[in-house]
């Protein structure tokens, strides 16, 4: 198989000063592409600032002979985006490829103990670093038809006890990641987004203490996340609009469907009834995986004009 290179690319990768983020540059890197290696160098609580780590990281991928440069913006509000972006294009003059995987953890009691600060702090850098840095990428890559867009989420949005404002936030990065998507199928743009669910040791896994996050760390290296983003990232990409576990070497789908459920033309059901086809509803067997949300509500029984919804929505 031909080797998947990034040569003459531009890549910004955020939260690239260690760990994951770091890898995801080394790696991109590593196979020809110019990087902006983005950090503010804040604690994984998201305080303080620190341009060391990002420079740091940016002068190890060139000492091992690739092109990097180091920014300490901030992805939290949409100027510090712009000036990421910026800052790229004032470098190489375009970018190719976007990694959002900056985000930090500052809340992890139980919701009744998060703070109103600890909410918005999370959900600033996660979501609101995801969304400013789509924003300040997206007409240039739809005007040069070509983008590569990888969104970090987690598996936190599967559940994680009563810590909100991380799942919360991961959760709405695969939501932007369907709707862009689905934006570019619509336009016929060479543009793709997808995400990426990592399982690795990192900082979230340092709190653990220090014999879980070393089995982490052996088990489940940063570096064995790195090669999915890169084939996402990739002009070779195969999908759009997808997600994916990956971590210890390997890598799978995650997907959100809908089962055959029931539908009935009846809309004077009861709860009662309801509760009849609860077991029906809660067979997974034939399921459907839609596009998007007019594709699961054309699954029901009406005369709606859907595709009318979807040219507005689009």
């Amino acid at each position: 198989m031909t080797e998947m290179r990034f040569d003459d690319r531009v890549a910004i990768v955020t939260g690239a000063g260690g760990g994951l983020g770091k890898a995801y540059a080394t790696l991109l890197a590593a196979r020809g592409a110019k990087v902006l290696v983005n950090d503010l160098g804040g604690s994984f609580q998201g305080e303080g600032r620190d341009a060391g780590y990002a420079q740091a990281a940016a002068q190890e991928i060139r000492d091992a002979g690739g092109i990097a440069e180091a920014n300490g913006d901030t992805v939290a509000t949409a100027e510090g985006a712009r000036a990421i972006v910026a800052d790229a294009m004032h470098r190489w003059g375009r970018v190719d490829i976007l990694v959002n995987n900056a985000g930090i953890v500052s809340a992890s009691g139980t919701v009744s103990t998060v703070t109103d600060e600890q909410w918005t702090n999370d959900m600033a850098v996660s979501a609101g670093g995801t969304f400013y840095l789509c924003r300040a990428v997206w007409d240039g890559m739809l005007q040069r038809d070509y983008g590569r867009i990888v969104n970090i989420s987690s598996g936190s949005w599967f559940g994680m006890g009563s810590a909100v404002p991380y799942p919360a936030a991961k959760g709405a990065v695969w939501a932007m990641t369907r709707g862009l998507a689905s934006a570019t199928r619509a336009s016929g743009r060479n543009v793709r987004i997808n995400a990426v669910m990592p399982i690795a040791g990192s900082r979230m896994t340092q709190l653990m203490g220090p014999e879980i996050h070393g089995l982490m760390e052996r088990d489940f290296p940063a570096r064995a996340v790195a090669p999915v983003v890169a084939m996402l990232a990739h002009e070779d990409a195969p999908c759009n609009g997808e997600m994916f576990t990956a971590g210890g070497g390997g890598y799978t789908r995650v997907f959100a469907g809908v089962t055959r459920g029931y539908r009935a033309a009846d809309k004077d059901w009861t709860p009662e009834a309801a509760l009849g086809q609860f077991d029906t509803v809660m067979d997974t067997t034939g399921f459907h995986i839609p596009e998007g949300s007019m594709d699961e509500a054309a699954l029901y029984q009406s005369e709606v004009p859907w595709s009318a919804f979807k040219a507005f929505i689009q």
